[in-house]
């Protein structure tokens, strides 16, 4: 598009929606008798209208709307235009839209030329799925709960214990839960003190904490809810109990009052209800890697740097992943498991960037030494020393891989992060498909600049798994086929998925994948990911 294009439609657009900002006017849509298409016209709302910012965007999205369906010319586009339009713009229903530009591409008319227009569908596709994913985490999220104790949440049989906490099997309101109780050695016996000490567990936090005489809980940053990011309910703070066998289990995070032999614990800890998972990915893949399928372990993968997209994207940094830090939901059955990320004490937010200043080797650079990335690890400290997280954990999702792909991970046996390279890491089973190989390898690249993001990683790998086959080695796909191909996948999760009752031909997880790529998905990303692997990771043909 030409500069001159470009301002005259900036100027003509933009006169238009400055115009809109002010109530007392809404849109009319007419029907040129010349064209047959709908134009806009201004005109005095009914009383009651909405707020002029509200009215502001409504009528932006309008005006997209408007644009797109005036370039179309076949014949049964044309009959559907009125119902899809009426649907879309006057009951925010974006299902009849996207159907209706299907099956405008998929008639070959060719409707959108323009690279803005395609990023404006797929802005149409993002609200569509997130819209649907905000009805699923209403219905997921517990209801308001206020002043929770221990004597309200039944404790059950022993799950698992950490460094840093211990969880129970819980029930509440009858409904059965994973109650997490954190160890507390330092941090004094009230809330204030304990909430300043332990904040970061919380970030994947359901119900934000409502303390309103404590100022430190309007520091604390919350990640928004995501499919591979732990469900966690609620948390409080109170006495802890004494439970059946824990002085086996835990005897040192005790209280003095519980086991005045060896206990040094606070009287008080942070507690955490969250949704019980069935296992964690070390002791799944230990117990059944024989069995699992390569589809099914590509699927694990997706979804590890899916969780770590969305982390990146929030600018978080877990710095302590690995396979006990990542649980399984093996609800469903005979199907992949859900993966999500869980443990979030060793985390690192900063919402300017993921750079941070290493003044002295006190400064925490994370949990677990042996998975450290290696612009983490080696990083010196000093006045101007500074880390930079925005590649650490896709670097160790990369060494995850070979544990997902069933080999021991390397960087716990034989091959040390601080000095390595990639020619000398352990080939992956030859069943692993050469793309992925590839993928797994740029992961584990030494300099953070020749590594991909979590974001275009995770790309490659929906489109390894959802993508037609040749566009992955050297077919470049038009703009209107990969558009063609992303409403395709929209119209079946909206339609079917969101319908699934384990009839279908796809798992609940592979539904649950797809929406987490279109809930993020670009026409530009689509198209570098596509790029990558053609370029970098296909192998080449030898002339």
């Amino acid at each position: 598009m030409s500069l001159r294009t470009l301002l005259f439609r900036f100027y003509h657009n933009g006169k238009l929606l400055v115009r809109y900002i002010k109530p007392g006017h809404k849109i009319e849509y007419l029907t040129t008798p010349s064209t047959g298409h709908p134009q806009a016209r201004l005109s005095a709302p009914p009383a009651g209208s909405g707020h002029p910012i509200q009215t502001y965007f409504q009528n932006a999205r309008k005006l997209f709307v408007n644009g797109l369906l005036n370039r179309v010319t076949n014949s049964l586009a044309s009959d559907l235009r009125k119902r899809t339009l009426q649907q879309l713009l006057y009951k925010d229903n974006s299902k009849p839209f996207l159907a209706f530009v299907g099956v405008s591409l998929a008639s070959g008319t060719g409707i959108l030329t323009k690279e803005d227009e395609f990023e404006g569908v797929c802005w149409e596709i993002r609200h569509a799925v997130n819209n649907m994913f905000d009805k699923l985490v209403l219905v997921e999220t517990l209801p308001d709960v206020d002043d929770v104790k221990v004597s309200d949440i039944q404790i059950g049989e022993f799950i698992a214990k950490g460094t840093n906490a211990v969880v129970y099997e819980a029930k509440f309101r009858d409904v059965e839960y994973a109650l997490k109780m954190m160890f507390n050695y330092s941090a004094a016996s009230n809330s204030h003190a304990i909430l300043k000490a332990m904040n970061k567990e919380l970030l994947p936090l359901r119900k934000p904490l409502r303390l309103n005489e404590d100022m430190l809980m309007n520091t604390i940053e919350y990640l928004p809810p995501h499919p591979n990011i732990v469900v966690m309910h609620f948390a409080f703070t109170d006495f802890v109990p004494s439970i059946p066998d824990s002085s086996l289990i835990y005897p040192s995070a005790l209280p003095a009052r519980l086991n005045p032999t060896g206990g040094y614990g606070r009287n008080m800890s942070l507690f955490i209800l969250m949704k019980k998972y069935n296992t964690d990915l070390r002791k799944y893949l230990r117990e059944h890697g024989a069995g699992l399928s390569m589809h099914e372990r590509i699927l694990l993968l997706t979804q590890l740097l899916e969780g770590v997209t969305h982390l990146s994207m929030h600018r978080t940094a877990h710095r302590d992943l690995k396979s006990d830090n990542i649980l399984l939901d093996c609800s469903e059955d005979n199907t992949c498991p859900q993966l999500v990320i869980t443990d979030f004490g060793s985390s690192y937010t900063n919402k300017s960037g993921l750079s941070m200043q290493y003044s002295s080797a006190d400064v925490e650079l994370g949990g677990n030494v042996a998975l450290m990335a290696p612009e983490v690890v080696t990083a010196t400290p000093g006045l101007f020393s500074f880390v930079n997280y925005s590649k650490s954990d896709v670097w160790t999702a990369g060494t995850i891989a070979f544990e997902i792909f069933g080999l021991e991970n390397p960087f716990y046996q034989t091959v040390r992060n601080t000095s390595y390279t990639v020619e000398e890491l352990p080939k992956l089973n030859e069943r692993v498909p050469i793309m992925i190989q590839s993928l797994v390898a740029k992961l584990l690249e030494n300099e953070p600049s020749d590594r991909p993001s979590a974001e275009l990683a995770a790309t490659v790998c929906q489109l390894y798994l959802w993508a037609p086959k040749h566009w992955l080695y050297g077919a470049t796909p038009s703009s209107n086929e990969i558009m063609q191909w992303l409403l395709t996948l929209t119209t079946k999760v909206l339609c079917t998925g969101a319908s699934y009752g384990g009839h279908i031909r796809r798992t609940y997880v592979e539904y649950q994948l797809i929406s987490t790529f279109l809930k993020r998905a670009e026409f530009r990303l689509i198209s570098q990911a596509l790029q990558y692997i053609q370029r970098i990771l296909t192998p080449k043909p030898l002339v």
